[in-house]
């Protein structure tokens, strides 16, 4: 499991007891959305900000493996993979803090899913440069990147008001970061009939896509194709009579396994899916699971399998809601650069 930032979980006490007492982080430390930087935060510093030389930049190639090791430091389960494929995709829009030693100390970014809609993540200054107005300065940068676009990001649900300050002030659904072991009970009774459950592979991965943009209407091919077309992707689609009826991903986490995302036209299609995904999960390794909690049968999977609730996150859009099919929705594809 993962290991326990003390100062997090200091910050979760004071700030998230209006999320209802759910999140217990006693197991781990998640990467909570768009513009949290107050993760691991520290009040005072001591670095005289008159010595510190650095660059606010466009990101590079070369600069996810410092991303990655800062986001490592702070805790985060974000796996570089996850970075390499938010930079394939587009990174006009990823913004770097780098120092003159080359040293990553902070990120801040949108994701373009199309000419008009984009999505905000990873925003993060490396705690011992926090306080010195890097975070204000990056987020500039993003707004000028942003212009005209609808962009959405996800915040801690008991600091929505917070955000609504900087535009943000359209709310579009509510989900919940959830992990733990899946109950083998849960996983006895596997539905199948008329349904076939094949790999992505032996289909039209084109098929997939429109079937993920039937549920959101923004089309994100490069996205979803750089997620579960990876090689350390386990993806698998659901067919009835020959049509897809929904799909899910597996992949690696740095720890634990994320089921991002887990779509499906019924209850009876997602245990399906559910069930082969969880299948390439090792012994005594955690499943991942993020589920809108509008979705009833969705919160039944996290139920059924006794899974942890840790956080809770709304996705906000400063321009207009971009209308989600939520009961198709499982478990999201992810709580950062992402529509649903």
């Amino acid at each position: 499991m993962f290991r326990t930032c003390t100062k997090l979980v200091q910050f979760y006490k004071r700030h998230v007891s209006s999320c209802g007492g759910i999140l217990k982080l006693k197991k781990n430390v998640i990467s909570a959305g768009m513009f949290d930087n107050q993760r691991c935060h520290t009040s005072e510093s001591n670095v005289d900000v008159h010595k510190i030389k650095y660059e606010i930049r466009p990101m590079r190639r070369c600069d996810i493996q410092g991303l990655y090791e800062l986001t490592s430091e702070n805790k985060w389960n974000m796996e570089k993979s996850y970075l390499e494929c938010v930079f394939n995709t587009d990174p006009s829009g990823l913004i770097i803090v780098v120092k003159d030693d080359g040293e990553v100390i902070g990120h801040n970014g949108i994701l373009a899913h199309g000419t008009d809609v984009a999505s905000s993540g990873l925003n993060i200054v490396k705690e011992k440069y926090r306080n010195l107005g890097i975070g204000r300065k990056l987020f500039r940068a993003v707004m000028e990147v942003m212009k005209d676009k609808n962009v959405g990001g996800t915040s801690l649900s008991n600091r929505i008001t917070f955000y609504q300050q900087f535009g943000w002030t359209i709310k579009s659904y509510t989900f919940h970061y959830n992990q733990g072991s899946v109950n083998p009970n849960f996983v006895q009774d596997v539905p199948v009939e008329g349904l076939e459950i094949v790999p992505a592979s032996y289909i039209s991965f084109d098929d997939v896509i429109a079937y993920d943009s039937e549920l959101h209407t923004v089309p994100r091919p490069v996205y979803i194709s750089n997620w579960a077309e990876s090689p350390i992707a386990k993806t698998y689609v659901a067919l009835k009579s020959g049509r897809i009826c929904g799909y899910g991903v597996l992949r690696p986490a740095d720890l634990g396994f994320r089921m991002y995302p887990l779509y499906a036209d019924n209850p009876s299609v997602a245990k399906a899916l559910f069930c082969k995904l969880v299948s390439h999960i090792p012994q005594g390794q955690d499943v991942i699971f993020t589920q809108p909690v509008d979705n009833e049968y969705a919160n039944a999977f996290v139920v059924g399998n006794k899974l942890q609730t840790y956080l809770s996150m709304t996705r906000l859009y400063n321009k207009k809601n971009i209308v989600v099919d939520i009961k198709r929705v499982y478990s999201v594809s992810t709580t950062e650069y992402g529509i649903i």
